[in-house]
């Protein structure tokens, strides 16, 4: 007896739940249970009780703040994460989780009913999202990364102006979402440009009211702070970014050795990121010019592994358009930064233990470069037929 499509479906998906359900057991309990220590709670809750903890952790302090809480992002982070403060913080750990467990199907959910992709297909995406390893790292160590790609692409999903102003929220993790306000300014459109930035406002200023602080100076504070853990050494001295972005080879390179040599090549790296975004005002497949957006932001801006989540959508748009030589090239990749990148990075190095050079770092520069390529393969579409 032949199965019915929608019939098929429905067995896929009971077959793949029942899977999930089974594989999320060990995650979800190290994340209650070990980690979830990304996750903002404890400078949220020094805001809540009136302390400004972008002032409290550039005076050094660290007695409240639990694990690798930096607190480096915008002021509406922590007052988003206020009603979570009047949770215990295990409590708060796993109302995160279940946010992010959400997240982790809503996303490529919306992604694939907005860009029509067949429903067996989507069965297999959300499968495939959910299991890879970038979702679980993100899962127990807590990571906002999920909820910042979520706002981020809501103006490709919805065209209304609550998505707009709400697009703004993902602003608050800036060093990833930089790039959707600097695709608005491309657009030369000024609502696109003007809405998003309420959620920016409303948080500085709702920041500022609950802990008495300064908003001219307050505005500044996350920016500090984050050049105090990510851009400064053990000597207290300028630095090159701690993690990798495109033009970190300078930092193997002494022929540019300038003291605030950091601070101008990621200067210089924004620039060539606009440049490349206005190139990408010409694509015409939103599902594309959203992948590009997210793999520019991974490429110009240093960021931990965990950020390659923002590969979805380019995994997406390949599955959609596979019978091009072009989308088969990007599922590879896009398979490989979701799932395997961390098998490469753990055992490459083991292969170099007696070799003095820090592997690690052209590794990673490898990976970024790859990202690179694949850029500028969609956006000028490169034929390797011709190259073959």
């Amino acid at each position: 007896m032949k199965i019915k499509k929608e019939e098929y479906n429905v067995i896929l998906f009971v077959i793949l739940a029942s899977i999930l359900i089974f594989a999320y057991k060990p995650i979800v309990l190290e994340s209650i249970h070990n980690n979830s220590l990304d996750f903002q709670w404890s400078p949220s809750k020094l805001v809540a009780d009136g302390v400004n903890h972008y002032q409290y952790m550039l005076d050094g302090k660290r007695e409240k703040i639990i694990g690798s809480q930096f607190g480096e992002y915008l002021h509406g982070t922590y007052i988003l994460f206020y009603p979570l403060t009047f949770l215990s913080w295990n409590n708060a750990k796993i109302a995160w989780l279940i946010i992010n467990l959400l997240l982790t199907l809503v996303i490529p959910y919306l992604i694939c009913k907005k860009f029509k992709i067949e429903a067996s297909k989507m069965i297999l995406i959300i499968f495939f999202f959910a299991t890879c390893n970038v979702t679980k790292v993100n899962l127990i160590i807590g990571q906002y990364s999920l909820f910042i790609l979520f706002f981020f692409c809501l103006p490709f999903l919805f065209k209304s102006k609550l998505a707009l102003i709400l697009s703004g929220i993902s602003y608050f993790k800036y060093s990833l979402s930089y790039v959707l306000l600097l695709n608005f300014l491309a657009t030369k459109n000024i609502k696109k440009i003007i809405y998003p930035l309420f959620p920016v406002i409303v948080g500085l200023v709702i920041y500022c009211i609950l802990t008495k602080t300064n908003v001219f100076f307050t505005f500044f504070e996350p920016f500090q702070l984050a050049v105090k853990n990510q851009l400064t050494n053990n000597q207290g001295q300028i630095a090159m970014p701690k993690n990798i972005f495109i033009f970190s080879i300078f930092e193997k390179i002494s022929i540019l050795n300038l003291k605030y040599k950091s601070f101008y090549l990621l200067l210089l790296s924004v620039i060539v990121n606009f440049l490349i975004i206005i190139k990408i005002q010409i694509i015409k497949d939103e599902l594309l010019k959203l992948s590009c957006l997210c793999i520019s932001s991974l490429v110009f801006f240093p960021h931990y592994p965990h950020n390659f989540i923002f590969v979805l959508p380019l995994l997406i748009h390949s599955i959609k358009t596979f019978n091009l030589l072009q989308s088969k090239i990007n599922f590879l990749i896009a398979i490989y930064f979701l799932n395997f990148f961390r098998l490469i990075e753990i055992y490459i190095p083991k292969l170099f233990e007696n070799i003095s050079i820090k592997i690690e770092f052209y590794i990673n520069y490898i990976n970024i470069m790859l990202l690179l390529i694949v850029l500028i393969n969609n956006i000028w579409k490169i034929n390797y037929k011709k190259l073959i």
